[in-house]
């Protein structure tokens, strides 16, 4: 497993003790998130991938844990925590590009956050009960409840996080009607740059004649309209919600079935 993470850290630039630095540096906020963000997906699923290196290494992997700790798992719990609500934090820029922080938060849900529910599912296979009776007079068979709790928090941690991403995503579900007034509202301002400039710019060419941008393209521009434009958008962004809504579902549903099978294994 080590060569497979020394190639991954490589692919996003990095030696895997580098590597390894810049996931602890983020997790307890030594170093800002927003630095890394071109590549953040990839570094949340690093943080995961060392964890499960560590759980499954006769030694441990990070310096200060054992194989045992729960340090590893906050490792990540603080991680993907953090990157998502900076995600949701900076939701205001949905005004100035609909819906460009949705494909991102999207990614985070379906692959770092998925693998590291597939490392819980699989630490909890490996611990659950056997079946087997205890030899007599032989000592009873216990837990390892450190991890169980180590365990326990992460879950509780990822049901907190993906239940903020759920409000979130209410929250932009708003009447389309509404939603094309908001963006339009926006468009027509006054600023010099950014979209509103652009689309300003398309509608005063669609509505005079211009021989010197071509047949072709005058064309197109007779049949432009800022609100067909905004409404396609806002309809798009609805069914991107909407999808990421039931993943998030799914999600939750596999946490709380593992946070009933954890309390039961931890009482």
């Amino acid at each position: 497993m080590k060569t497979l993470l020394e190639k991954y850290a490589r692919s996003i630039g990095y030696s895997i003790d580098d590597a390894l630095s810049v996931v602890l540096g983020m997790s307890s906020g030594e170093k800002a998130v927003k630095d890394f963000t071109p590549d953040i997906v990839s570094w949340m699923s690093f943080a995961v991938f060392i964890n499960a290196w560590n759980l499954c290494s006769s030694e441990s992997v990070i310096t200060g844990t054992d194989r045992c700790s729960p340090n590893s798992w906050q490792i990540v719990d603080n991680l993907v925590k953090m990157c998502i609500e900076q995600q949701l934090t900076d939701a205001n820029r949905i005004l100035s590009s609909p819906g460009n922080n949705i494909p991102l938060l999207a990614r985070m849900v379906t692959e770092p956050v998925s693998w590291h529910l597939l490392v819980i599912q699989s630490c909890m296979r490996a611990m659950a009960p056997q079946g087997k009776k205890k030899k007599k007079g032989g000592p009873t068979e216990r837990p390892n409840i450190p991890q169980l709790q180590a365990i326990q928090s992460s879950v509780h941690c990822m049901t907190d996080t993906l239940q903020s991403v759920q409000t979130w995503l209410s929250d932009q579900m708003r009447p389309e009607e509404q939603a094309l007034d908001v963006l339009l509202s926006h468009l027509q301002g006054t600023n010099t740059e950014g979209p509103g400039h652009i689309s300003r710019f398309l509608e005063e060419s669609s509505a005079t004649a211009n021989s010197e941008i071509g047949c072709r393209i005058a064309q197109s521009l007779e049949s432009w309209s800022s609100a067909g434009v905004v409404r396609r958008i806002v309809g798009a962004k609805n069914q991107t919600i909407a999808e990421l809504k039931k993943v998030c579902d799914l999600k939750l549903k596999l946490l709380m079935s593992e946070s009933a099978s954890l309390s039961a294994m931890l009482h």
